[in-house]
């Protein structure tokens, strides 16, 4: 969320906002992911594939938990980033790109450095500004807010209109929750229990919380939260809690596992057509790695597109 704001309210705000998940690309195929390659630069390569920098060009590339990358990555990033240009695999001359670098991490990077599993020299040269972020149990009271920040971004991208809100008594009940997977916990959290919930309102029983890890009720640190205000930003509005209790709710699908489908194979597609069914492109916005988006289109039943013929780094013939 902070990413997607620093980009958002950045001149380069009409660029590509990528974000990729370090931790999440295997080792071997790091090199083609970032940077792109040429055809015939390795068995399968039938065509040209622009990488994460190419697909952020003007925009904002996003790198979550770069703490993950081996150091063999990481040198080729550092010349990357100086440079301000790559070589895409098989291309003899480099590319110069213009992207702005957000990077993020679980990680002590100081320590990390000083362990020799990080270079000190990519540490400073990402290490501009730094802004430390507090465990989202340290911060409760931001929980209204990013709760309907994080309901209007999932809503629009199922096609739910408008967003569910959280009942009040779901509210205290996520404020007395520990949340050990910080704010990605409770943006999958909001997901399922949209998912569940079939309607306007998004109740306790909805979230699935167990009791044994929640906190005490009474506890000063997670006293009632205040109700969410309107957001200053340009997200779907969500409806009043009046009027959402006058609306219908939406019936429960018969199949929750045929449903859930519907609604990725629906997400898949829109961002398989927004990035001209360039896979790396469509994955690196929704956090999957070009694996993971060859593996959900085959389940899906997604065909390629314009991309039916183009090989993946490591599909052999």
């Amino acid at each position: 969320l902070v990413a997607r704001a620093i980009h958002e309210l950045s001149p380069r705000a009409a660029g590509a906002f990528v974000a990729v998940n370090c931790g999440a690309i295997p080792e071997a195929l790091l090199e083609a992911e970032f940077f792109g390659y040429r055809k015939g630069a390795f068995t399968g390569a039938h065509e040209d594939r622009e990488g994460f920098f190419q697909a952020a060009q003007g925009g904002t590339l996003f790198l979550d938990e770069i703490g993950d990358l081996p150091l063999a990555m990481q040198s080729k990033l550092l010349r990357a980033v100086q440079e301000r240009a790559v070589r895409p695999l098989g291309a003899v001359a480099e590319a110069p790109t213009n992207v702005r670098i957000v990077s993020a991490t679980h990680r002590d990077l100081g320590a990390e450095v000083q362990a020799g599993r990080f270079r000190q020299d990519l540490y400073y040269r990402l290490n501009v500004i730094r802004i430390a972020l507090p465990p989202l149990r340290e911060r409760r009271s931001d929980l209204p807010v990013l709760c309907q920040a994080l309901l209007a971004r999932i809503a629009r991208d199922a096609g739910v209109a408008p967003a569910p809100v959280l009942e009040p008594a779901a509210l205290a009940q996520l404020g007395r929750y520990a949340f050990p997977g910080n704010v990605r916990e409770l943006e999958n959290l909001l997901h399922r229990a949209l998912a569940l919930a079939g309607g306007l309102r998004i109740a306790q029983e909805d979230l699935g919380l167990p009791d044994d890890l929640l906190g005490e009720r009474d506890a000063p640190e997670t006293a009632p939260l205040p109700l969410p205000l309107p957001l200053p930003l340009p997200l779907p509005q969500t409806a009043p809690a009046a009027e959402a209790t006058r609306l219908p709710a939406q019936p429960l699908p018969r199949d929750l596992a045929a449903h859930l489908d519907a609604v990725e194979r629906d997400i898949l597609e829109r961002a398989l057509a927004l990035h001209r069914y360039n896979r790396t492109a469509a994955g690196a916005s929704l956090g999957l790695s070009l694996r993971q988006m060859r593996y959900r289109m085959a389940r899906l039943g997604i065909g390629a597109g314009t991309a039916d013929a183009a090989a993946e780094p490591g599909e052999g013939d």
